[in-house]
């Protein structure tokens, strides 16, 4: 494997590609194979096997480096990471792998489409705020197609290799920061117009020449939480939503839990405390003594050297009001007659939003 793909297979799958089939070299002529129960490497990842004769899976890991055995013999990987599947076998053996069902649903490319243009717009809400959003279209834009939506406050480059598979399958992509967010017009206030630029934006997406006025969307957590906002308008080119470990309402999962402050929000409002995202600002050692501070609307003044006003704002509302009555989308669930595919696991910290999208 070259380098490069070696690098960019590492960001996708957040394991070294290379780096692994060293460290299992060793482990092929271990025996291993020949048990029927768990076991440990020499490293110390631990293994059971499935009803699948073919998948072992790892246990306590993350992201789980799962393994395709064939008679007792390793012959490939299977790793996934939040919405991305990522398998690397032997050539000859992709037939005991989920490559099998993909292909047999004919969900495998044979032939990728390219792109022909891509552009940035920025597109005019209602209020006359304008939001930075980028167009991918595919080298069959010829005919009007339907497209895909990805709406995000944490930038939308960080969206365009992974989303890009989309463009490969022949569908307009349409990646977009949210208001306030990275170049986006407007102020930060998260949640809050996110159901009526969802709205905006997808009718916008409807009136372009290259579309065919279907549009879907795909996205986790607050990338999920904008989805069931902009369906909750009722807008009609709304046809599919692909909802992964969303964020629930502010009074009922993100920034409350049914009422009571949730501290753990308190990281996400720092490391969106400036228009362009900034992770790093999650890690933190005096996390025990801001807990301390009050009222909680200096806790970020404390922390950061200044009021963030999203923050300072939900902090004047402690019940729930008309403010949160805005980005409730549960009140407007009547308006939404959307497919959803809804994906989260037992330990989702935002397992309060996915309960939400349930019918």
């Amino acid at each position: 494997m070259d380098k490069p793909a070696n690098q960019q297979l590492t960001a996708d799958m957040k394991v070294n590609p290379q780096q692994l089939f060293n460290e299992w070299q060793p482990e092929f002529e271990t025996g291993n194979f020949k048990q029927t129960t768990r076991f440990t490497t020499s490293w110390g990842a631990q293994y059971e096997p499935t009803s699948n004769e073919h998948l072992w899976i790892q246990r306590q890991a993350k992201p789980a480096v799962n393994l395709i055995i064939n008679q007792q013999t390793l012959v490939g990987f299977q790793i996934s990471v939040r919405n991305l599947t990522t398998i690397l076998v032997r050539p000859g053996f992709e037939h005991l792998t989920i490559l099998k069902q993909w292909e047999d649903a004919g969900m495998l490319l044979s032939k990728a489409h390219r792109l022909k243009r891509r552009y940035t717009a920025m597109v005019e809400m209602r209020d006359g705020v304008k939001l930075a959003t980028e167009i991918f279209l595919p080298d069959n834009v010829d005919t009007p197609l339907s497209t895909v939506l990805v709406r995000t406050p944490y930038g939308r480059e960080l969206f365009f290799h992974d989303e890009f598979r989309f463009v490969e399958r022949g569908y307009v992509l349409v990646v977009q920061d949210t208001r306030g967010r990275n170049d986006s017009e407007g102020d930060w206030l998260p949640m809050y117009y996110e159901r009526e630029d969802g709205q905006d934006t997808i009718e916008w997406i409807a009136n372009q020449e290259w579309s065919n006025e279907r549009i879907g969307m795909i996205g986790g957590s607050y990338g999920g939480y904008v989805q069931w906002a902009a369906a909750s308008s009722g807008t009609p080119y709304l046809k599919a939503l692909v909802s992964m470990v969303t964020a629930g309402g502010p009074f009922t999962d993100t920034t409350y839990k049914t009422g009571a402050p949730l501290s753990g929000s308190l990281a996400w409002f720092f490391a969106t405390s400036e228009r362009k995202f900034h992770p790093e600002k999650l890690i933190r050692d005096d996390w025990e003594k801001l807990m301390q501070i009050r009222p909680l609307s200096q806790i970020l003044v404390e922390g950061l050297g200044h009021e963030i006003t999203g923050f300072s704002e939900f902090m004047k509302h402690y019940a729930y009001d008309d403010f949160f009555e805005n980005m409730d989308w549960k009140t407007r669930g009547d308006q939404i007659y959307v497919p959803a595919l809804i994906q989260s696991g037992w330990y989702d910290d935002n397992g309060v939003g996915t309960t939400e999208a349930l019918p």
